[in-house]
């Protein structure tokens, strides 16, 4: 149990440090510095073969001087450019994708690895030149040296293309929405946990789960988006005193100094210092994440479905790419399980009420926006009800009026507009084969 507590905080600590630009580059300085030193330390010592001085000419101490020098301002120079064109993209994505899409910019390891390697190499020349009056006898050694950043500093050549290529690549529309639909993808084993994986856990009945009379409350004593919950703890811990627990939040909320965070139950006198110590179970932070909150990947599609079909950019086609995921990403939740409102411990008899993400409402965050803001766009019309069609092909039947109601709302919004008799005749015909849909 306290592996799996230490677990979720680590998840939510790594999402933080995985979205800076400075973890990656900090390790990848420690290992230069680690390496410059085994190779100070061992190529003193150093000499060269014959057959290898084609590849390590023998230099002089100046000579190598000079080298490192120039090396080291090419690369500090270079790594300004790749620091700068790293900051162009960021601001292009702020504008164009929305400041919540910067956090898939930041993750992407191509750009911290390429940073991380021009800077230690920087850091490499600048220790070799800093050792370098102490090698004054071994020739050899000097060529190493000198070798080695040169060989570096071709890597950093490489890296610099590849940066170059892999940041034009980056920007587009069509990359940023594959790689925001891949993260979701990549997190919903945690975010929708299958049953097995929690065999201690079943589902309760609400009229089952007991309110007893000795009962306390946990307040936020802070303003912060709540970004993970250690349920597992929650019902495992104090079974002699806690009887059950009623949670009022959920991974993605923002709470406010004072809301109600969490109500316990128990089966005899509670003390605020033991309700103190579940604070811990809570982990809040500035900002939301993917961790515990199936929401988040869908919310940042949907933000950038919404900011391409603003008058300022009016780029439709996006939106539809957008649709296209959100579609795909509902159906994927179809086939998981989500978390019930209600479960019990087997081992422990805690029962849990809280509130929990339904299927329903990440649809409806996935069109409602988007229908609203396309609904002078006849191609998002027509779009929306496609995918209400191919939901209504792949969902069960309990969400069908679910879907009818979005198809509903899409014609509602769209007889508002003037649009042409051949435009309007086909959203009749999209709606037809919407209803007609089995």
């Amino acid at each position: 149990m306290e592996l799996y507590a230490i677990t979720t905080k680590i998840r939510a600590y790594w999402e933080t440090i995985s979205t800076s630009y400075w973890f990656i580059p900090a390790c990848l300085m420690t290992f230069s510095v680690v390496l410059c030193s085994l190779c100070l330390a061992l190529v003193q010592r150093a000499c060269i073969p014959g057959w290898l001085l084609a590849f390590f000419p023998i230099v002089t101490q100046s000579g190598a001087q000079q080298l490192l020098s120039t090396l080291a301002t090419s690369i500090i120079t270079a790594t300004s450019i790749a620091f700068s064109m790293t900051l162009v993209a960021l601001v292009m994505a702020s504008s164009q994708f929305g400041p919540r899409l910067l956090r898939t910019f930041m993750l992407d390891k191509g750009t911290q690895v390429v940073l991380g390697v021009l800077v230690s190499t920087f850091l490499y020349c600048l220790i070799s030149l800093h050792h370098l009056s102490s090698i004054t006898q071994n020739e050899d050694a000097l060529s190493i040296i000198s070798a080695s950043s040169a060989i570096l500093t071709i890597l950093d050549v490489v890296c610099i293309i590849y940066f170059i290529h892999h940041l034009a690549k980056f920007i587009q529309a069509d990359e940023i929405i594959y790689r925001c639909f891949s993260d979701f993808l990549g997190d919903i084993d945690s975010l929708l946990p299958r049953p097995e994986d929690q065999p201690d856990e079943r589902p309760l009945a609400e009229e089952l789960a007991v309110r007893t009379s000795f009962s306390i409350t946990l307040f936020s004593e802070c303003s912060n988006y709540v970004q993970t919950i250690n349920y597992r703890e929650l019902i495992n811990r104090n079974p002699d005193i806690i009887a059950g627990l009623e949670i009022f939040v959920r991974s993605g909320d923002y709470v406010a100094v004072g809301d109600p965070l969490i109500t316990f139950y128990g089966r005899c006198e509670i003390s605020k210092e033991m309700v103190n110590k579940y604070r811990k179970c809570l982990v809040f932070g500035r900002q939301r994440t993917p961790v515990q909150d199936p929401e988040f990947a869908v919310s940042q599609l949907v933000e950038i479905a919404l900011r391409a079909l603003s008058p300022g950019i009016n780029d439709p086609y996006t939106a539809i790419t957008c649709l296209d995921r959100l579609t795909s990403a509902c159906v994927i939740m179809h086939d998981r399980e989500f978390p019930a409102n209600c479960v019990v411990n087997t081992s422990t008899n805690i029962w849990l009420l809280r509130r929990t993400f339904a299927l329903a409402s990440v649809i409806n965050t996935a069109f409602d926006q988007i229908r609203q803001a396309g609904e002078s766009h006849m191609a998002i019309n027509l779009h929306l009800m496609h995918c209400y069609k191919t939901l209504k092909n792949h969902l069960d039947t309990k969400y069908h009026p679910l879907l009818k109601s979005h198809a509903k709302a899409t014609m509602y919004l769209a007889s508002k507009q003037t649009f042409s008799d051949k435009e309007q005749n086909e959203l009749d015909q999209a709606n037809k084969r919407f209803l007609q849909t089995a």
